[in-house]
């Protein structure tokens, strides 16, 4: 249901740029807002999950999910929808916390590569829904609608969990709730979104300014020394730093990192492509958005399977390999980047070879990491594996919307401008490629890739 709103949200963001009289640098925090709060809120609820129970975590993410999306639904202004974007987020955080960690502590090492090939695929069905539904409701419905299809699937996901997941046990023996950790990282988080994209702050209508990168800079480093600090000596840390000593725990999520901000260039300037140079209608470019999750959706299993026998190390680095190569060719830096000219078969080739790229590398790398901690750290592994995906689309949307935007001033050219923002797309995903080569090789055990 999360990645369903997030990639319908994606596809309707040139309709909501008109109905709401506003731009690219302001629209972007619709998906902003969203993906940072949960960005903010996914390690606190990974470790309230571990210490109360994952099956209370999940039914109350539900609720909040599906109040937010009510509200996101009624709003009337952006103000009104970035608040209504912040509940939503909060509800969020706390399903994508849980799933990775409620799927290993229930299956075998020898099948969790499968099982969390199984959940990238549901992941990705709302991905693979989200353009189509989105395009449709929008083009029939309105805006609002994007936001109101939720109610029902919250719903139901709230019986379903009350029904099927499992009772877990919780572990409040294992200290109290870390707040001072829960303030700094969230302090860390917001620092790190403002150094890769300062704020403007306006006073009274005066000419907005820019906060200096290299305060925000200190600000990240001075927060992250005493967060580390801190966390080294509490009795039941929010986040473990020994973890860190983990290699392919650290390499992995490094890549996944680089990954999910050069897939999240692609998700958020495409619709523009299609919508502004082919001149799409909203459903015609959903459906065309598509053909990036429908691949995932049958990658991801096949190699969720493969790194069970395998391993993830070659796996990913074929993955984030072919996605750096597909950003590159539709950057035009081989001689066939897209522009007006660019037939619909290709556009969807190109896509499709994204797809193809992202689900080779996720299933197996999901797996290295929730693999690579002791049983006891699930819930905080799982919280920390989806905030680096959010930290990541959060990241690559400011980055994208900021480097498109200075590169159509300097040129004022938006086919130039969409092509350097894909080559810079795909020198993060060769970062990916790189780090992916440091992972351990062939199969590892539960809490054994130390």
């Amino acid at each position: 249901m999360a990645t369903l709103d997030s990639s319908i949200v994606n596809i309707g963001l040139p309709t909501l740029t008109k109905v709401l009289g506003t731009d690219l640098y302001r629209i972007k925090w619709v998906v902003v807002i969203y993906l940072l709060v949960i960005t903010c809120c996914l390690l606190p609820f990974g470790r309230l999950s571990d210490q109360y129970g994952r099956k209370k975590t999940l039914l109350l993410g539900y609720a909040v999910f599906t109040l937010g999306s009510g509200l996101c639904g009624v709003s009337f202004n952006l103000f009104t929808l970035l608040i209504s974007r912040t509940l939503q987020g909060i509800g969020a955080a706390m399903l994508m916390a849980n799933g990775p960690a409620v799927i290993t502590s229930n299956f075998p090492g020898n099948e969790r590569g499968k099982a969390l090939g199984t959940l990238a695929m549901v992941v990705s069905a709302g991905l693979i829904s989200g353009p189509s539904i989105g395009g449709f409701l929008i083009t029939t419905l309105g805006w609002q609608s994007i936001f109101l299809v939720n109610l029902p699937i919250g719903i139901l996901g709230l019986f379903w969990v009350k029904k099927n997941v499992p009772q877990d046990i919780s572990h409040k023996s294992h200290g109290p709730f870390d707040l001072q950790g829960a303030f700094l990282q969230m302090v860390l988080i917001l620092s790190f979104m403002g150094l890769v994209d300062p704020p403007k702050i306006s006073v009274s209508g005066s000419e907005p300014l820019q906060i200096s990168r290299l305060l925000t800079g200190i600000i990240v480093l001075i927060v992250g020394a005493l967060f580390f600090k801190i966390e080294k000596e509490v009795r039941a840390p929010l986040f473990d730093p020994s973890l860190l000593k983990i290699r392919s725990f650290l390499l992995a999520n490094i890549a996944s990192f680089l990954t999910f901000i050069s897939y999240s260039f692609l998700s958020i300037l495409m619709p523009f492509y299609l919508e502004e140079v082919h001149h799409f209608t909203p459903d015609r470019a959903g459906l065309f958005m598509t053909a990036i999750p429908l691949t995932i959706f049958i990658i991801a299993p096949i190699s969720g399977r493969l790194s069970d026998r395998l391993g993830s190390q070659e796996l990913s680095f074929m993955g984030a390999m072919v996605a750096s190569l597909s950003l590159f060719i539709m950057s035009g830096a081989f001689g066939l980047g897209m522009n007006d000219k660019t037939s619909s078969i290709d556009i969807v080739l190109a896509l499709c070879a994204m797809g193809l790229g992202t689900g080779l590398f996720q299933s197996p790398n999901n797996s290295e990491i929730m693999s690579s901690v002791p049983h006891n750290k699930l819930g905080v592994a799982s919280a920390l594996m989806a905030m680096i995906r959010n930290l990541g689309l959060g990241t690559g949307t400011a980055l994208a919307t900021g480097v498109f935007a200075w590169k159509q001033k300097i040129l004022g050219d938006f086919i130039q401008a969409f092509h350097f923002s894909l080559w810079v797309s795909g020198v993060i995903a060769m970062g990916a490629m790189i780090t992916s080569l440091g992972k351990k090789r062939g199969p590892i055990q539960q809490g054994n890739s130390n």
